[in-house]
């Protein structure tokens, strides 16, 4: 069969309860990680996120970012803004998002510095029934050759009406560590086709925390061990990364392992350069769950602008950040 029999019409009716797109670059996506991040680099910033989740799958997942943040003294704070698109399978369900966020700087002492984010997200959600597959349609024999029964909206292409969402999340950091809280659809926004008041966005609740260790004794050092772990939770689902990076010059390296509720997912290898303003950074997750027969990996590609601000007044009201970039 051209494509696997789709649940998708059973999932709609009971109500969706869906986890957000995740990715394996966290760092390099940091406005969707935490919205405290929004202005972490004193000139503009732009960053787009690519991820090809099993594309070993005919209808694999895929997802599109792009953000842009930058820090302003006179909000004492930066401002952000990211726009994602999220496909699962064949164009079936899509996911389009919007988001603007405020964080505010704040140096509590000449080494120690907080930073906390406001969000406010606007959501949409589209389903193409004409590209779904109902058992009514399969013939034991023949495959998909059959109309569907199956009370369907015309001409096929439903949308959920868009909905607002907020997120909020905290950061704190010194010159060598960092470590930061966020809390995504505080307001458990309702999504559903059917309008059925019980599907909800549940709650994402994540944690990271990390350290940039020199490993070399300089006053400029430009190499780095950076060890990081990163938590989240969403519902009954719950993922847990822990792993490191390697910086030396140019060059980033990392390697990753994931754990989530059910199982021992995924082992990520992440390969990176940095040449001012332009960094890229590629990874591959290796699939060690029983899904590796047939989702085998996933593919994922950051690439990030950061404009230099050397030439601009030292700022007394930013802090920079030292976190990797992917």
């Amino acid at each position: 069969m051209k494509r696997l029999v789709v649940l998708i019409f059973i999932f709609i009716s009971l109500g969706l309860k869906a986890q957000d797109p995740e990715f394996t670059q966290f760092y390099a996506n940091p406005l969707y990680l935490n919205p405290a991040f929004a202005g972490t680099a004193q000139g503009p910033r732009l960053i787009m996120n690519y991820r090809n989740q099993w594309p070993s799958l005919q209808s694999s997942f895929v997802t599109y970012a792009a953000s842009w943040d930058q820090h302003f003294d006179k909000l004492a704070g930066g401002i952000g803004a990211q726009v994602m698109y999220d496909r699962a399978g064949d164009g079936e369900l899509s996911t389009y998002q919007g988001s603007f966020i405020y964080s505010y700087h704040l140096n509590l002492s000449p080494k120690f510095s907080i930073k906390a984010g406001l969000q406010t997200s606007i959501q949409q959600k589209t389903i193409d029934f004409s590209k779904l597959i109902f058992g009514d349609m399969i013939h034991p024999r023949q495959g998909v050759v059959r109309e569907t029964q199956e009370n369907l909206p015309a001409p096929g292409f439903y949308k959920m009406n868009p909905f607002l969402d907020f997120s909020a999340g905290i950061m704190a950091f010194t010159k060598r560590f960092y470590a930061g809280a966020a809390v995504h659809h505080i307001n458990k926004p309702k999504q559903s086709f059917l309008d059925d008041p019980s599907s909800i966005l549940n709650r994402k609740y994540t944690s990271h925390i990390g350290m940039m260790i020199p490993l070399e004794n300089s006053r400029f050092p430009t190499k780095f061990f950076s060890p990081n772990i990163l938590f989240q939770m969403q519902d009954n689902f719950m993922q847990f990364n822990v792993g490191a990076y390697f910086i030396k010059d140019y060059f980033i390296s990392g390697i990753w392992f994931r754990q989530t509720s059910a199982n021992f997912d995924a082992v990520m290898a992440l390969i990176g350069i940095k040449k001012d303003p332009v960094k890229i950074g590629y990874s591959y997750d290796i699939t060690f769950s029983e899904a590796r027969f047939g989702a085998r990996g996933s593919h994922e590609i950051s690439l990030i602008f950061e404009l230099d601000s050397r030439d601009r007044v030292p700022s007394t009201k930013w802090r920079k950040m030292q976190c990797p970039d992917f």
